[in-house]
């Protein structure tokens, strides 16, 4: 058995496999395999000569024995009356590490592991880079497929059970690491944009809510609202009413648009809280703002907030970012209006997107109060001649209130003239990429802590903060 050998004997085993591996490579050199057929023999026995190095450094770091007590920072340890032998699971496979340990008595817990310690040995059997390896493959497919991945890799992987465990214990260091991150440095000029939406995560029965989710479309109690927010910087981006139209309506897409610099995303869902709840939208905004307070201490920097209109948000940026000019998302005003579009002209598509440009082009200089006016006119003469179903008129009431709510966040001209964003397609793209394209696929079912883990090590992994993370969990636990 390996675990008897001592470390020259594994190196030597170890040079012997080497050895067999040129002999290999000139042998079928000579016979023309396929270099593929090659290749795959290389890693397997590669991947066996790793393990022999590894279990040749276990060996060579001994079995801890430091007497038959210790006294490490006061307290005094008296070793084990045998050795304990733990697995360690890695990238090439597992081994036995055979060592003392020394505790207060025989039946407290394990206090002290010199051999352990001196390995750097990680709190659970799997190695860090096979426990990232695993992860890196989670935060974008489902557990199951990253297992079954890196098993057809390797020839071994964790199971299931124990990836999802990984994800909930790597999430555990999330919040620290964002906390002692730096903020981006921001160029002179430019625009700090925040920006929020939620979106829905199926729930396993005993984590779901009460309430229906309309806006997902989703059926009583099956989901759970997650939420997302997002801060980048942008330069100014003077346009002109027409200009808008041309992308929104043509596709004609602006030659000059500067793109998001030092993009950070957050999600949140409801977390445990003295016995209770805490709000998953909260959460999000308390995470903008301390990344803003980071990005600008001094406040002298443009500040804007872009949503839709949902109003719990809009009360969460009163309290967190109560400066922030706050602009209704446009492409939401697009889809209110093209709804009304196909109410008012419901039988000609021509007059219909015609209609959408007229309304548009009032609204990006400065003329809300017209459109809803008109539209009140509207809705108006269809109850007096009853032309329209209640189901119409509801469209358009409910167009006419989200207008009239929300016009003092929908001063387009002025923000066109500053040169502000006025749509939050980095939430909208954000809910997709970070919660959707992974949380909300056919089958699943989350439990609140997993959902919660995910959301987080997903947004780092998209923050191309995942090395950083990986290195400063380490480090932390260690």
């Amino acid at each position: 058995m390996d675990s008897n050998l001592t470390q020259d004997d594994l190196l030597l085993k170890a040079d012997q496999k080497f050895a067999q591996l040129k002999c290999m490579i000139q042998l079928q050199s000579q016979q023309h395999v396929r270099i593929d057929l090659i290749e795959r023999s290389l890693f397997e026995v590669l991947l066996n000569i790793g393990l022999l190095l590894l279990k040749a450094l276990v060996a060579g770091a001994g079995t801890g024995d430091e007497g038959e007590q210790v006294s490490p920072g006061g307290r005094t340890l008296r070793r084990s009356e045998n050795p304990h032998q733990r697995l360690y699971r890695s990238i090439f496979g597992v081994l036995s590490v055979v060592r003392w340990v020394y505790r207060r008595s025989k039946n407290k817990r394990i206090e002290y592991v010199p051999t352990d310690a001196r390995l750097g040995l990680p709190r659970g059997e799997c190695s860090y880079v096979l426990e990232e390896w695993t992860e890196r493959l989670c935060v974008h497919q489902t557990f199951d497929d990253s297992v079954s991945t890196l098993a057809d890799i390797l020839g071994h992987a964790p199971s299931v059970e124990t990836a999802e465990t990984m994800n909930l214990r790597m999430a555990e260091h999330a919040d620290a690491f964002r906390l002692q991150q730096s903020a981006p440095a921001p160029a002179e000029g430019e625009i700090i944009v925040a920006t929020a939406d939620g979106t829905s995560v199926p729930m396993h029965c005993t984590d779901r809510t009460q309430d229906p989710d309309a806006r997902a479309g989703s059926r009583q109690g099956a989901t759970r609202r997650a939420y997302i927010g997002a801060v980048y910087s942008i330069l100014p981006f003077v346009r002109q009413p027409q200009e808008v139209l041309d992308e929104l309506l043509r596709g004609q897409a602006a030659k000059r648009r500067p793109r998001p610099q030092g993009k950070r995303v957050w999600a949140e869902m409801a977390a445990p809280c003295d016995g209770s709840l805490s709000s998953g939208s909260e959460l999000v905004f308390v995470e903008m703002a301390i990344d803003l307070q980071a990005r600008d201490p001094d406040r002298q920097q443009t500040l804007v907030c872009i949503m839709d209109g949902e109003q719990k948000l809009w009360d969460l940026q009163h309290d967190w970012l109560g400066r922030a000019v706050e602009i209704l998302d446009f492409f939401h005003v697009l889809s209110r209006v093209r709804d009304v579009s196909k109410v008012a002209y419901s039988n000609s598509e021509h007059h219909r997107e015609a209609w959408v440009s007229d309304q548009l082009h009032d609204l990006l200089t400065g003329k809300v109060d017209t459109v809803i006016r008109r539209w009140q006119r509207l809705l108006r003469d269809a109850r007096q001649t009853k032309r329209w179903s209640s189901e119409q008129q509801q469209t358009v009431d409910s167009a006419i209130g989200y207008f009239s709510n929300n016009r003092h966040r929908m001063q387009y001209d002025e923000y066109l003239r500053q040169g502000y964003p006025i749509g939050s397609g980095v939430a909208e793209g954000t809910c997709r990429n970070l919660v959707k394209d992974r949380m909300d696929r056919t089958g699943m079912h989350w439990r609140l802590p997993g959902a919660r883990a995910m959301l987080k090590t997903r947004a780092l992994h998209l923050n191309d903060e995942w090395n950083d993370f990986v290195e400063f969990r380490i480090q932390r636990e260690q």
